[in-house]
């Protein structure tokens, strides 16, 4: 029971906290309030009940918008969206509705209306609004996957007409020149050095203060540790444009991109000769598939 619950809870969900999609979903709150409350307490006749559905409905509409856009703001490592999971969502949500009902209560104690307790209030605005919410959840994940899903079938059937190989297609790029037979990856003291044909170097992930290096030696998966930022591996590939960063902890060779996943977050990509599949979040979709789309190989249709 408990290891279900535990992947169920760290199970990756996809979400949004873009300031414009947030405020959109804030304004469909306070109107699914202002439709309920003032339906089951006959507001619609008029009178002080009115007076406080409204106030309700705009103060659901404050709440949510400081839930959803100014927390993830004031604490972006919690609401990582690379790292964004059921048990996440889930007690993001119940503050949600903790902070509605106070908003409720407040509002309520300034009208001078009956107020249920504070307790009261949070079971009836949770048994009101978690429904919506989760539902809302699923059906913007729901909406994102069977997106990504034929992005990414696009994307393989290209893949299938032309497949990648490093070797064959050397200029990937047009208009750009051909790639320097040696990558010098180097740790930010300098003691440590690693020199690689750009063809070998598979992918680059950033782990704490280190980034790992991963590569083929001869068809054999290599790996190797060093003290450096993910910018900074960026920064030494920047005159090779097969390198992409597809993740804030990734930097994958395009030309090595075998098979594309779709997901409810983006895409997970297969490597020639890695076991590991590599992400593309969602922020980095668009540049994502423009880089495909500049690349000859790879005419992704929008």
């Amino acid at each position: 029971m408990l290891p279900t619950l535990r992947s169920l809870l760290n199970r990756p969900l996809a979400e949004n906290f873009d300031a414009r999609t947030q405020f959109r979903l804030a304004l469909q709150s306070g109107l699914y309030v202002f439709l309920l409350a003032g339906l089951l307490n006959g507001a619609y006749r008029g009178g002080e009940r009115l007076v406080a559905v409204v106030w309700l409905s705009l103060g659901c509409v404050a709440t949510v918008s400081l839930a959803n856009i100014v927390l993830p703001r004031l604490l972006p490592v919690a609401y990582d969206e690379d790292r964004w999971t059921v048990g996440r969502h889930s007690l993001h949500t119940l503050v949600v509705l903790l902070l509605i009902t106070s908003s409720n209560e407040l509002i309520l104690k300034v009208l001078g209306l009956a107020r249920p307790s504070f307790g009261k209030m949070y079971l009836i605005v949770t048994s009101i609004g978690l429904f919506p919410i989760m539902l809302g959840v699923f059906i913007a994940e729901q909406r994102r996957l069977k997106r990504h899903l034929a992005q990414a079938q696009v994307l393989n059937q290209q893949l299938d007409r032309h497949p990648t190989s490093p070797d064959d297609q050397p200029n990937p790029l047009p208009g750009t020149m051909l790639p320097q037979p040696i990558v010098q990856l180097m740790s930010e003291n300098g003691r440590e050095r690693l020199s690689l044909s750009p063809n070998q170097l598979r992918y680059v992930e950033s782990v704490d203060n280190y980034v790992q290096v991963h590569w083929l030696d001869d068809g054999t998966a290599q790996k190797t540790v060093m003290r450096s930022t993910l910018k900074g591996i960026e920064s030494a590939l920047g005159q090779h444009p097969q390198f992409f960063r597809c993740h804030r902890a990734f930097v994958v060779n395009l030309l090595t991109v075998v098979h594309a996943d779709g997901n409810a977050r983006g895409y997970q990509l297969t490597l020639d000769g890695v076991k590991e599949t590599i992400p593309v979040s969602r922020s980095f979709l668009s540049a994502f598939d423009g880089r495909l789309k500049a690349q000859s190989r790879f005419p992704i249709r929008p």
